[in-house]
């Protein structure tokens, strides 16, 4: 072969093979770049890898990887050891720990579930309960997707299990709570409503349908504004606009409700507002409480407390608040008059005493109703109690008003009361007091009507007097005479005087009255007129009656034994109604005499006959002991009272005392037949007479001649001091 064919030839194979050495080397290049590529790729992928490991590694979840085509375990996070309570390669070793940890009640559905979703290749999320190797129960969600190649194959499975055990928990307390709160508020024994912002009932319990005769049905169809009382409705939506915009979060009230049949029901409302996530207000959850029942019971003892239990009038308490009320009112308006009148019923006493209490307290309860008549329906008649009633008139233009109510009273009274078979007569003493005096206090206003009806009373019962000044000052200084009273028997400011009682007969001294005289420290003498009645009236006529009954049976005793020709005289000591009733009258007697020595048979006792009627039985056993102690017994002011003579002779007395009024009125011979009359009757009664009184010749002897055995007065002597009697009996007096 010729040699530049050669040589082309080889010249061309060498040319191919660098074109193929290039190529190669072109080729080695490339692939060299892919490797760095896939270098680079490895290493993000070991990158991604690590990061994704530490993810999985640091959260709370369990993120795992399973083989589609083997279901290895291809990764499971540290997190699954908190959650299954079981070693991460526990669960490589044994895959199927996985699925044997799922509660038996809930393994059918999940192992179902996840061998479904591994032959379709879908994404899945199911949730059921574990059991750990301590027995524990934790719930959780496990959310799978699948991973696919180029040629959508699935040959993985990428997923995260939850653990939703405190969910689970929420939603069961939720659950139970909702049950709970369904139970409590079908079954409440109160009534439970959830009503819209606007009032609308929304549901409603049995308790409240029954409170106001409704069925469910017909509450749903009605708000609140359709079945409260008009007069609460505003400040219930008042109350609930406060809550809708904040200002308050609850609210109760006590409101008024119709019931269905139309009787009001009285209620305790409790109201909450309920709002969402974001605050807004949803509804009004309501409680409603029936206390109708409470609500009467509190009228009942409201009224009760403020009235009297027997004539249902207003009492004391009530009538004083409106007085209050009128005092203000007058204050406010210059020309404004009210008055009060104070009633006390003369002689109630009496009725009781004689027909009992129980037919005294049915004339009470009429005589209230008769007041009612009287008066105008805008004022006021009370019971105080007892026998006292008050009555207030309103807005009066003077005092005619109240006059003229006095005398309506007066006129109602008059007609008998027919209680039981018993005709009952009474009347009233009235003291009327007017707001004109400027009066700042209730109790002023009262005490000046109480004391205008005492005055009422002491010039004759049956009668009214209107206050004045005048009055409260004479009650000032009464109150000053028994407070000066109560200190002068602590003081023994007392004296004993004596009134000398002489024999007309003979003419000579056979005794003498003992008296009380109060000495007063800076007053000199009180009038025996003035203060006698304080001490009745106080009841400290017992101190001072036994008092001066030792003084004077001590210094009668004296006299006995110092003038023994006048160891007969005999000592009178008044005894009042008070003593009289006093349990342990007898035994002061009793150590009185013993005390000073004195025999009873040179005591005598003197009472009144208005006293000797009262309470017959009881004073005629005590005047019997009396007597069985020898002490003798005298009715002092005889004529005066309203003794009846077929008892008079029952009592065992000795004397009877004509009373002074009498004997002052002996100018002539018929002049003296009272005296004549009384003098008969002791006589026929086996009693002697003493006339009291006595101040000329004239009636002296005119007693004699119609023999009067005894007389005192100042035609023989006044009152003694202790000293003067004793000069007196020193002397042997006589009269002719």
């Amino acid at each position: 072969m010729p040699a530049k064919k050669v040589t082309r030839m080889f010249n061309q194979e060498l040319t191919n093979r660098f074109v193929k050495l290039d190529e190669l080397f072109t080729l080695l290049e490339n692939l060299l770049q892919e490797n760095q590529v896939l270098t680079n790729k490895l290493h993000q992928l070991q990158d991604r890898e690590e990061r994704f490991r530490q993810i999985a590694e640091n959260v709370r979840e369990v993120f795992f990887m399973i083989s589609a085509e083997t279901d290895e375990i291809l990764y499971i996070s540290p997190a699954y050891e908190e959650v299954w309570g079981r070693t991460c390669q526990s669960l490589y070793e044994d895959p199927q720990s996985w699925l044997s940890a799922i509660h038996p009640e809930d393994s059918f559905r999940a192992i179902a579930t996840l061998e479904t979703q591994f032959r379709t290749g879908d994404e899945f999320e199911e949730e059921y309960r574990i059991v750990r190797p301590d027995a524990s129960i934790r719930w959780v969600s496990v959310k799978a997707f699948p991973i696919r190649d180029m040629e959508e194959k699935v040959h993985r499975f990428v997923g995260i299990a939850e653990d939703i055990t405190k969910r689970k928990q929420a939603e069961q307390a939720l659950r139970e709570s909702e049950e709970q709160f369904r139970l409590t508020f079908e079954l409440a024994p109160i009534g439970m409503a959830i009503t819209t912002l606007n009032g609308k009932f929304q549901r409603v319990n049995q308790a409240l349908c029954d409170a106001l005769d409704y069925s469910q049905e017909e509450l749903l169809r009605l708000s609140f504004s359709d079945i409260s009382y008009s007069e609460d409705i505003e400040e219930h939506q008042s109350l609930e606009k406060k809550l809708t915009v904040g200002q308050e979060s609850a609210f109760q009230i006590e409101k008024r409700h119709i019931a269905k049949s139309g009787r009001i029901v009285d209620t305790l409302l409790k109201v909450v507002i309920v709002r969402n996530a974001q605050g807004k207000p949803l509804h009004f959850n309501n409680q409603i409480v029936d206390i109708t029942e409470r609500k009467q019971m509190e009228r009942q003892l409201l009224h009760d407390a403020l009235h009297d239990s027997l004539t249902g009038l207003p009492n004391r308490a009530l009538f004083t608040d409106r007085l209050e009320h009128e005092i203000i009112r007058a204050k406010n308006q210059s020309n404004y008059l009210f008055a009060v009148l104070f009633l006390d019923l003369d002689r109630f006493k009496i009725v009781n005493d004689s027909v009992g209490h129980l037919i005294g307290d049915k004339l009470l309860i009429q005589i209230a109703r008769r007041l009612e008549t009287c008066i105008n329906p805008t004022d006021t008649v009370a019971r105080l109690g007892g026998d006292e009633f008050t009555i207030l008139l309103e807005n009066i233009p003077d005092v005619n008003v109240a006059t003229t109510i006095a005398e309506k009273i007066y006129q109602a009274l008059k007609h008998p009361f027919n209680i039981e078979g018993y005709e009952i007569f009474t009347t009233a003493s009235i003291g009327i007091a007017l707001s004109s005096q400027g009066y700042e206090q209730p109790e002023a206003i009262l005490r000046d009507a109480d004391l205008t009806m005492y005055t009422a009373k002491e010039q004759g019962k049956a009668r009214y007097e209107v206050f004045d000044r005048s009055m409260h000052i004479r009650a000032i200084k009464r109150l000053e005479l028994e407070t000066d009273l109560r200190k002068a028997i602590e003081r023994e400011e007392f004296l004993v005087y004596y009134q000398p009682i002489v024999s007309l007969i003979k003419g000579t001294l056979v005794g003498f009255e003992a008296l009380a005289r109060w000495q007063h420290p800076t007053r000199k003498f009180v009038s025996p007129t003035e203060f006698i009645p304080v001490t009745e009236e106080t009841g400290l006529i017992v101190p001072l009656g036994k008092w001066l009954l030792k003084e004077a049976c001590k210094q009668l005793h004296s006299w006995q034994i110092q003038y023994p020709e006048y160891s007969s005289l005999k000592i009178s000591v008044n005894l009042s109604g008070k003593q009289l009733k006093e349990t342990f009258l007898l035994n002061t007697i009793d150590e009185v005499l013993e005390e000073t020595g004195l025999e009873g048979q040179f005591l005598k006792l003197e009472i009144t006959e208005s006293l000797l009627m009262k309470n017959l039985e009881l004073v005629n056993n005590t005047l019997l002991s009396l007597r069985k102690r020898k002490i003798q017994l005298s009715i002092d002011d005889f004529g005066t009272g309203y003794s009846s003579l077929s008892y008079l002779h029952r009592f065992p007395i000795n004397t009877l005392k004509i009373d002074r009024s009498f004997v002052q009125e002996m100018q002539s011979e018929r002049d003296n037949s009272i005296v004549k009359t009384i003098v008969t009757l002791a006589h026929m009664l086996n009693m002697d007479v003493i006339a009291e009184g006595i101040e000329t010749p004239y009636q002296m002897n005119q007693l004699k001649c119609l023999k009067c055995e005894h007389g005192q007065g100042y035609f023989f002597a006044k009152p003694l001091s202790k000293e003067e009697a004793e000069k007196l009996i020193a002397s042997s007096p006589t009269w002719e």
